[in-house]
């Protein structure tokens, strides 16, 4: 998937600003100094600007210039591992993207956690999840091809896909095994989500059952550290 110039120019101030390179009133480059320097438009220095504005990690002063503000910007919370409502609460402008949907033979312990027979095919889903030029998020997804009828690619591209698709297919959800752990990223996690090779990613794997106790599909998603985390609330009972 192709970046926009502007998309580019905007991950290169960012990550400056993250690593400190450009430290904490720090005055940007002008935006004739910024379009020489990486050879763009004024349009697409003035667009990469408003997106680092629009975050919170500078500040334009009239006469003045263009700050480094000290505040990195929040993190994500994803409340009791509820992505798409946590989504929809703090970040409602965000756009998920279909990069692939293809019917291939599994893995062998996707297969496995999908009560496949060997050969099986399935679905096969990519997703990339996009806020202001940013790349926040990429989903792996696995579904049986019995419960594939209702995937099209405007249903595929909804946050809320769980609930659309529960409701597409008389699937009755009744429990979620879910593995979150800190993984290097490979290949390709540092091209979807725009992060050096190596650079710390949050996985979550997520398989879902229905009443009967049947997988009914397997959700890898990769989360950019910096940009998220988990935040669990538990009861306890009277001691």
């Amino acid at each position: 998937m192709q970046m926009v110039t502007y998309q580019r120019l905007y991950n290169i101030l960012r990550d400056k600003i993250w690593n400190k390179n450009y430290a904490p009133g720090f005055k940007l480059p002008t935006e004739r100094e910024l379009c020489s320097e990486y050879g763009v438009s004024r349009i697409t220095v003035r667009h990469a600007l408003m997106l680092l504005e629009g975050q919170g990690m500078i500040e334009r002063m009239q006469g003045r210039g263009t700050f480094v503000k000290a505040v990195k910007p929040k993190k994500i919370a994803i409340m009791d591992y509820a992505y798409s409502s946590s989504m929809k609460l703090e970040l409602p402008g965000t756009l998920r993207k279909l990069i692939s949907h293809d019917v291939i033979v599994p893995p062998s312990e996707i297969a496995s956690s999908l009560n496949l027979l060997q050969n099986e095919e399935c679905n096969y889903i990519e997703r990339l999840d996009v806020n202001a030029g940013e790349n926040l998020a990429f989903d792996q997804v696995y579904i049986p091809m019995e419960l594939s009828r209702s995937l099209k690619e405007d249903m595929l591209i909804r946050i809320d896909f769980l609930t659309v698709w529960e409701k597409e297919e008389s699937i009755k959800f009744s429990s979620v095994r879910e593995t979150v752990e800190a993984i290097a990223a490979d290949d390709l996690i540092a091209r979807r989500l725009n992060v050096a090779y190596g650079s710390p990613v949050l996985m979550a794997t997520e398989v879902m059952f229905d009443k009967d106790e049947r997988p009914v599909g397997i959700f890898i998603s990769k989360y950019r550290y910096d940009r998220f985390k988990m935040v669990s609330t538990y009861f306890r009972g009277n001691q």
